[in-house]
């Protein structure tokens, strides 16, 4: 059993959660390094204070990454750093598909990050990681109707963000 000490029953829980953690980590920083490395911190984290865990683990883990990840953007925009865009290999066909799909998810990018981090977290969840809103709302300890208002007001401001340039 994980809470008495049994590291290879945490790594069955890694194994479990890793992967919607890390996309989520991922929608949240755009960086796959930044995301990796608060997905490590979350899971030491969570291993030491494994004795804490009230309600879901599943809910209780979500909400250690999603404070790590607006922890690193409050701290992003506080030194005005920007991150880097993953080396994924092109799946395009030309040069030029490549530098619209690159100056698009650029932009996409900066408009993102400058969305409050509560709203970027709803965005993000619901139409990057697709999740309901039952899900949602069960993972973040909020309701329905306050996550619904949240990706309204995403959706917003990234039409006005975006619309001068792509209107």
């Amino acid at each position: 059993m994980v809470l008495a000490g049994d590291r290879d029953s945490f790594g069955d829980l890694i194994r479990r959660y890793s992967d919607p953690l890390y996309r989520h980590a991922l929608g949240m920083t755009g960086s796959p390094d930044v995301a990796e490395d608060i997905l490590q911190s979350s899971f030491i984290k969570a291993y030491h204070h494994l004795g804490e865990v009230r309600g879901r683990f599943d809910a209780w883990l979500f909400r250690i990454v999603a404070n790590g990840c607006k922890d690193w953007l409050k701290n992003i925009r506080r030194t005005h750093l920007s991150y880097d865009e993953d080396d994924q290999p092109s799946r395009y066909a030309t040069p030029d598909e490549e530098l619209d799909r690159s100056e698009l998810r650029s932009d996409l990018d900066r408009a993102l990050s400058a969305l409050a981090p509560s709203l970027r977290e709803a965005f993000v969840m619901k139409h990057v990681e697709g999740r309901s809103y039952e899900d949602m709302a069960d993972l973040l300890g909020t309701t329905v109707g306050a996550l619904k208002m949240r990706v309204h007001r995403a959706r917003e401001a990234l039409q006005v963000l975006l619309e001068e340039k792509y209107a």
